[in-house]
């Protein structure tokens, strides 16, 4: 059995390559070492030359790092991966992926999601730091696409993570480096391929954002991920892609388009081995794109608390439903929140005081 399947057979979330070490698997908190024999530096050149691409090889070269995934075809699973260079030697990291396109009963997702999915327009951005889940999400998304509606997507990712047949949607993958030369050559000529449904593996800059703004605006749905930890924060990496003097316009047409806002923290489960998702959600309702257009964002956080009947939720809501579900221990949502003793006094049973004066106050 090889390394990678032993992985794949226990859930493993990373499996770690260093030369002349044991392989070691990441599973819930600890990275352990596997019952395997080290691994030669002479062996982890020989995989790279037989994993990369030509022209994935000329990157490693150059760039002394390359991302890229793999496909493990007896298992039908599928993997993120990183091969890079330290003390002139070539380490490699795989990130198991799930096995198949993920929906979201497996993910144990907030079902708002699966509905957000089905918007005929406008922009979903699904936020966390890295390793958070956020490809997975959107997979999921693109997966209750192709159950449900027929659309034409157009996917430009960089690499390819999730591999998606042709179901009720025409499905089109592009990676860049193999598929297209860039991520702005690729959004060039995208307006010419008819896409319904637009998914940027992530949002980077300002060309970047100002196509999905502008794509939202004549009616296609626009999905992607941006590197924040709560959705203020998602607000201050956007409007930092602009210049001061661009904000207020970018800040308006962001108002008119948000659909959804999504921030996601992937937490070690009770069990110390699962990963379970801990969402922050803000949809594009009335009050929401009011509150964005007033320059309002820091009563965001209070609108989000006072909608849980509309789908939306803090990430403190969030922490308290998965403790009280039983799915994280108490100390993974106090480590995980923002305002910790708030968070305490909830699971007391202690309701602090909210205003619910939003919009004119």
């Amino acid at each position: 059995m090889s390394v990678l399947e032993y992985a794949i057979d226990l859930k493993g979330q990373d499996v770690f390559f260093k030369a002349d070490t044991a392989p070691r698997m990441r599973l819930g908190h600890l990275v352990t070492p596997l019952p395997f024999p080290p691994v030669t530096g002479e062996r982890i050149e020989a995989m790279s030359r037989e994993i990369l691409t030509p022209k994935q090889l000329e990157g490693l070269t150059k760039n002394k790092s390359i991302d890229f995934g793999l496909t493990h075809s007896g298992k039908g699973c599928r993997f993120r991966g990183n091969i890079f260079y330290q003390q002139g030697t070539l380490s490699a990291v795989f990130r198991l992926l799930w096995k198949g396109v993920p929906d979201f009963s497996q993910l144990a997702l907030p079902p708002i999601l699966q509905k957000v999915a089905l918007e005929k327009a406008g922009i979903i951005l699904i936020g966390g730091t890295v390793s958070s889940g956020k490809t997975t999400t959107i997979a999921a998304m693109i997966h209750t696409m192709n159950e449900n509606a027929q659309k034409h997507v157009i996917t430009i990712e960089d690499p390819i993570e999730y591999l998606h047949e042709d179901k009720q949607c025409l499905i089109q993958q592009r990676e860049v480096g193999e598929d297209t030369e860039s991520f702005a050559s690729a959004m060039k000529y995208i307006v010419r391929q008819s896409p319904d449904v637009v998914v940027i593996g992530e949002m980077r800059d300002a060309e970047s954002f100002s196509f999905a703004l502008a794509s939202a605006e004549v009616g296609r749905l626009v999905i992607s991920t941006v590197h924040a930890q709560s959705v203020g924060q998602v607000f201050d990496r956007v409007l930092g892609f602009f210049a001061p003097e661009h904000r207020e316009a970018v800040l308006r047409h962001f108002a008119m388009n948000v659909s959804c806002i999504a921030v996601q923290k992937l937490l070690v489960g009770a069990d110390g081995k699962s990963l379970v998702p801990a969402v922050e959600i803000m949809l594009g309702s009335y009050i929401i794109k009011q509150l964005i257009m007033e320059h309002r964002v820091d009563k965001l956080a209070q609108a989000l608390r006072n909608s849980s009947q509309e789908g939306m939720q803090t990430m403190d809501q969030s922490l308290l439903q998965l403790w009280e579900k039983k799915l994280i221990t108490r100390e993974t949502a106090l480590a995980s929140s923002q305002s910790p003793q708030e968070l305490e006094a909830w699971m007391k049973g202690i309701k602090i005081g909210q205003d619910t004066k939003i919009l004119g106050g």
